[in-house]
């Protein structure tokens, strides 16, 4: 033991900082810089902690900020948050909506693989499936379930056949009617969508049978917790129990370890959302305070007030504010000033959430935020938004809804098969964009251009007119000329942008108000 307790703190912190970089352990000694870095290091860390102490909740144990407790982001979000957020937030509906309505805008053809030799050049298939469309209103059913499949990581689309009658047989239980599998059916009678919101519980096929991990049974809420409220009584059960083969499962768009679940739309943007509202209802709540303004009056320090005066003139100063007089009397005033008015303006905090947002699920910002300042949507935009819509077509909405029910309504006799067998058809989906008379007129007159000032005016030396007005008309040059100008090319896209140029409306025109998604169900969470 020292004499010196300062000696016997020097030996302790050059031991600790010899244990902190490996000295004391044989190896090469260090130099007295290095154990001064590493002891104001191990300061360093010591003051992180008190103040990690300090923060409390808002730092974790091992002094990384929870940065969901900080921001107050939802860790867990369920369906009923989603579905709540998509209902009330503009950039919450567009991301959970917009897809499927850009998707559904129209309906696709279903064409029988095999020529039809008949008369009106239909098959039998092709003319069932054309009337259950007309009378059960098919693909409108499809897009609703389409979009209520995004609020969470899927949704169920019910089909109603003739086979079943469902029966009250009291106590709120019903016959298995919907439980039990398909027999026997001759048509379908309706179709209903539902959310995950409205899916209770999803009984799953064990080891050993055709169903391993995958669906048997759903159990759906058919309540509405605004039932009450609009004076709405519904007869039957509040919940029944649909077998898989009722029910086409329709998952939310992107898949990961789980074949039955997907993301939800909304999950990888929730944060940014969340934001956004914050920063929507602040900046409203500020607006309102600001515009509730105030005087401050300054009396001079001169100013007597006889008996009752100061209190005659608060309450002047309130019939005036009020509105209830026009002329302000400030007898002894020095200074009148105004309080608040103050400008608020919450783009700094949402157009970075709007980026990233438009970023992560590749929606153009101009249709995010609905074309505001009145312009179009840019031509690139728009064609990398249509060229995503027209993917999700072929991938997701082809396969998954589509092909589904329709082979499903095959499988049960509901629909005549194709001429060459049950999977002998073609899904075919209308073009995204279709240009008018006057767009089509537009860009053929700026390939006439482009034609003149590619041949430096003179087209008839280059090519024929027969083959000048197949280029004019439809932008189809001679093989000779496949690689065609650059100068050429960029005319022909500035001349599109007429063609690409379409607003929010456009997009989902034909989506009228009776699209709107709609379910009925209690709150479940989506875990």
């Amino acid at each position: 033991m020292t004499d010196n307790p300062s000696d016997d703190h020097n030996q302790s912190t050059s031991s600790d900082v010899q244990e902190a970089t490996g000295a004391a352990t044989g190896e090469p000694p260090i130099d007295d810089e290095v154990m001064e870095l590493v002891a104001a290091e191990k300061v360093d860390m010591a003051m992180r902690q008190i103040l990690a102490d300090q923060l409390g909740e808002n730092v974790d144990a091992e002094g990384v900020p929870d940065y969901y407790d900080v921001f107050d982001w939802d860790v867990n979000p369920t369906a009923t948050d989603y579905y709540a957020m998509a209902l009330r937030n503009p950039y919450a509906f567009a991301v959970t909506f917009l897809p499927s309505m850009t998707a559904w805008r129209d309906a696709p053809r279903i064409v029988d693989d095999a020529e039809s030799g008949e008369q009106d050049g239909q098959t039998q298939f092709e003319r069932d499936l054309e009337d259950l469309e007309r009378e059960q209103r098919l693909w409108h059913y499809a897009a609703r379930a389409d979009m209520l499949a995004g609020i969470g990581t899927f949704g169920v689309l019910v089909l109603e056949f003739d086979d079943v009658e469902q029966k009250d047989i009291g106590d709120g239980e019903t016959s298995d009617g919907f439980a039990s599998p398909v027999s026997g059916a001759s048509s379908l009678q309706g179709l209903k969508p539902f959310s995950r919101e409205s899916v209770d519980d999803v009984k799953l096929g064990g080891p050993g049978s055709s169903r391993w991990g995958k669906p048997v049974r759903y159990q759906i809420d058919l309540g509405d917790e605004n039932d009450e409220e609009f004076g709405i009584e519904r007869d039957g059960p509040d919940s029944m129990w649909v077998h898989h083969s009722r029910v086409i499962h329709v998952h939310s768009d992107q898949l990961l370890d789980d074949n039955m679940r997907g993301i939800p739309r909304q999950q990888p943007v929730y944060n940014n959302l969340v934001d956004i509202e914050k920063t929507l209802g602040s900046a409203g709540e500020l607006a309102y305070r600001a515009t509730a303004w105030g005087i401050n009056i300054n009396i001079s320090k001169d100013y007597q007030f006889q008996d009752g005066a100061d209190e005659k003139l608060r309450e002047h100063l309130a019939r005036w504010q009020a509105g209830l007089e026009n002329v302000l009397r400030t007898h002894g005033a020095d200074d009148v000033q105004s309080l608040g008015g103050e400008d608020i303006d919450p783009g700094p905090v949402i157009d970075p959430n709007v980026e990233a947002i438009s970023a992560q699920t590749g929606l153009p910002q101009s249709v995010l935020k609905g074309n505001e300042t009145g312009e179009r949507s840019t031509t690139q935009d728009l064609k990398e938004w249509y060229g995503k819509v027209q993917e999700r077509r072929e991938q997701f909405v082809t396969p998954t809804i589509v092909r589904a029910i329709v082979d499903r309504l095959i499988e049960y006799d509901i629909l005549t098969p194709p001429s060459q067998g049950e999977s002998a058809y073609s899904v075919e989906w209308d073009p995204l964009h279709e240009m008018s008379e006057k767009d089509e007129a537009d860009v053929q007159h700026t390939r006439a251009q482009a034609l003149s000032e590619w041949t430096g005016g003179m087209p008839e030396a280059v090519l024929t007119r027969q083959q000048q007005a197949e280029y004019i008309e439809n932008g189809t040059l001679p093989s000779e000329f496949d690689e065609v100008p650059d100068d050429v090319q960029e005319l022909e896209e500035e001349a599109a942008a007429a063609a690409d140029a379409r607003s929010v409306e456009e997009m989902t025109a034909g989506y009228g108000a009776e699209s709107t998604a709609a379910t009925d169900g209690g709150e479940v969470d989506d875990e």
